[in-house]
């Protein structure tokens, strides 16, 4: 059996009457009486068995207990707004989606391609958090999350959406001033673009070729994909990188792709969200919009 908890209202009288420290101020931004608002914190008071402020003559000073009350309360009566939110959108079929992924996959394939989601889903509401490690659905408010690895994520549900090819990739004003390599053992005497959470990238190219990698230390090292990508189109060195996140930039001819794309590794992109969240509206959307544009875009390459 759950408390009896106090009222809604009263805990935004509460709110309110915190953030501004004066009943009736609060009272004119909620549109009651002084009188109502005053009635909900003594409620408040008296279901706490504690006062939640002092009433000193120059207004109200809050007590410990009003502390450690606001500390805790807005979060949740956001959490409870998300919910009820969330509940009314399903109505249509649609349904919020909190969902995490890493930086240079939402900017470089998954945003550009959210038209083609809300004309299939107008009622989908999809939410993005960016994370750079792996995806924390514990406490988080999230539901799904994009990430690329291999299966074995306790307790949630995994669907297989891409593999990855790396391309090593430069610029045109680069080779103007370097030269282009003219195999791959060549590679060795450029200056290389590592991206830290793949550290291994260049090393294992190098490997898979017979070729012994130079140190790391002799390249220029970024956090993300998205900055040795600009690193790279800034003519600062040969980047291996995704062949999904480079594709419109080669296009373009910002970049030049100076050996064929090759797959590295058998870890892939995946569709990952807890079991207990698989029947909400929102992840059952998504999953089959998802999975449907992977599909179509692979036979669209096979073709």
């Amino acid at each position: 059996m759950r408390l009896n908890l106090p009222s809604l209202s009263a805990l935004h009288a509460f709110e309110m009457v915190y953030k501004l420290q004066n009943i009736s101020a609060a009272a004119n931004a909620l549109a009651l009486t002084q009188s109502a608002v005053s009635k909900k914190i003594l409620a408040l008071e008296a279901y706490f068995e504690q006062p939640l402020f002092e009433r000193q003559a120059s207004g109200l000073v809050p007590t410990a207990a009003a502390e450690l009350l606001w500390a805790r309360l807005p979060p949740c009566l956001d959490e409870l707004e998300g919910v009820m939110q969330e509940v009314l959108a399903s109505r249509d079929g649609g349904g919020v989606l909190n969902l995490a992924v890493f930086p240079t996959f939402a900017t470089k394939w998954l945003v550009p391609r959210l038209p083609l989601l809300y004309e299939a889903h107008p009622g989908l509401t999809l939410n993005l958090k960016i994370q750079l490690s792996r995806v924390d659905f514990g406490g988080t408010g999230i539901d799904a999350g994009i990430v690329f690895g291999r299966p074995g994520w306790p307790q949630c549900e995994h669907h297989r959406l891409s593999s990855e090819t790396l391309v090593p990739v430069c610029s045109p004003g680069f080779i103007e001033r370097h030269g282009r390599p003219a195999d791959m053992a060549g590679l060795t005497a450029y200056t290389l673009l590592h991206q830290t959470s793949r550290s291994d990238s260049w090393p294992n190219w190098f490997d898979a070729h017979g070729i012994v990698a130079p140190p790391k230390e002799q390249g220029l090292h970024f956090e993300l994909f998205s900055m040795a990508v600009e690193a790279a189109k800034a003519g600062l060195g040969i980047g291996l990188l995704p062949a999904m996140f480079v594709a419109d930039e080669i296009k373009r001819q910002a970049l030049v792709e100076l050996f064929p794309p090759e797959q590295q590794s058998d870890s892939a992109y995946y569709l990952i969200y807890p079991k207990r969240k698989a029947g909400l509206p929102g992840v059952i959307t998504f999953k089959r919009w998802l999975l449907d544009q992977h599909e179509r875009e692979r036979a669209s390459t096979a073709d």
